[in-house]
């Protein structure tokens, strides 16, 4: 079953968090049905680091095809912001897909803050306007080559906005085609 159908069924999809090839190994072993990569992960067990825009793309899709030449499952990839404006975006997700797509499916995490970036958990975030993360998107989709990719939406409003503010970019983010939304 690919993710999208997947995600359409009842119940929810555990994804536990990996950060290179044998965590995932172990989280297939142990029988979830899906896994997710976050920056924070990367940052943390690959550069001893706290998640503050530090990881770069080609550092996230080295380990990303690591991970899938290893396993089948379905990979929820973080892209952070799409490192950059739209344009980067783009290339994010043609970068992403080459490293993680195939078997097993795959879904691609942008998320609405500022470069550089701060994880979802820490202070200090910002973000970038409405129409700009809604572009960002559509850019996304665009440069997906398989409509089997998913493309997830992250806002980080409800810290910085509060819950009415993050719903509303939540809503302009499915309206510019976002498969799946995350409100963190």
């Amino acid at each position: 079953m690919n993710l999208r159908t997947r995600l359409e069924q009842p119940g929810i999809l555990v994804a536990p968090g990996v950060f290179n090839a044998w965590s995932a190994m172990l989280a297939e072993r142990a029988g979830f049905e899906a896994v997710y990569l976050s920056g924070a992960s990367i940052a943390y067990t690959r550069l001893g680091r706290p998640d503050i825009g530090l990881v770069s793309h080609t550092e996230i899709a080295d380990t990303l095809a690591c991970i899938r030449e290893r396993i089948s499952l379905p990979i929820v990839v973080d892209a952070d912001t799409g490192f950059g404006n739209a344009l980067n975006v783009r290339r994010t997700v043609a970068l992403f897909e080459r490293a993680g797509g195939g078997a097993g499916g795959l879904a691609i995490q942008i998320e609405d803050q500022t470069s550089p970036k701060r994880c979802g958990h820490l202070d200090g975030k910002t973000l970038i306007s409405t129409a700009e993360m809604a572009g960002k998107i559509r850019a996304a989709l665009d440069a997906r080559a398989s409509s089997e990719t998913l493309i997830v939406a992250r806002t980080d409003a409800v810290a910085v906005e509060g819950l009415e503010p993050a719903l509303a970019r939540a809503e302009a983010y499915r309206e510019a085609g976002a498969d799946v939304l995350f409100i963190e």
